[in-house]
């Protein structure tokens, strides 16, 4: 493969996988419209709760489960010492549920976002840290976007029917998804 076609390959996959990236969202934020049918109406009745929706979603529902990184160089922290080349994992659904930051962390509640402040180490949904340094998507931005518009496309926009399927999420998969993925039939336009 020539060096034109290497760096065409690498922009399809930056165009292709934050795309991949959001669907998996937008699937597991409407997992969680239908298991709680109550924030339907409170997204309807006011824009201002879309983005504690979508953050709450984000938070329970990781995209991946842990980020990997090679050690820089030496160090000790908290009397761990790591080593340079050594390869460490970051645990960002356990990071988003630990019981020491969230109260009730495996309940569903984006209420909770309404006062609190976003840090980089505490709610790492797309990894930790500072965009420009660390492990934490650049694009993250963007996908909060896309998902508060598709909820409210899904709340103002549409009705559909969900009909029986296999909602329990397969948390062995990445991203865990609905094992039926999530099936929506008879979808219309609201008039």
């Amino acid at each position: 493969m020539g060096s034109c076609s290497k760096v065409a390959a690498v922009e399809l996959l930056n165009v292709v996988r934050p795309i991949v990236a959001v669907s998996a969202f937008i699937a597991q934020a409407a997992h969680a419209l239908h298991r709680h049918p109550e924030w339907r109406q409170k997204l309807k009745d006011d824009e201002g709760q879309l983005e504690p929706f979508v953050q709450e979603v984000r938070r329970l529902y990781p995209f991946f489960p842990a980020v990997a990184a090679r050690v820089k160089s030496d160090f000790e922290w908290r009397g761990y010492r790591f080593s340079k080349g050594y390869r460490v994992l970051l645990d960002l659904y356990g990071t988003n549920t630990d019981a020491r930051s969230w109260d009730a962390p495996q309940e569903f509640r984006p209420e909770r976002f309404h006062d609190r402040e976003v840090t980089p180490y505490d709610f790492i949904p797309q990894g930790g840290g500072d965009h420009h340094r660390n492990h934490r998507c650049p694009g993250e931005w963007i996908a909060i976007s896309q998902m508060k518009a598709f909820c409210s496309f899904f709340v103002n926009a549409i009705d559909y029917e969900v009909p029986d399927q296999d909602l329990d999420l397969e948390t062995e998969e990445l991203p865990p998804m609905p094992k039926s993925r999530f099936i929506m039939r008879n979808v219309r336009r609201r008039q």
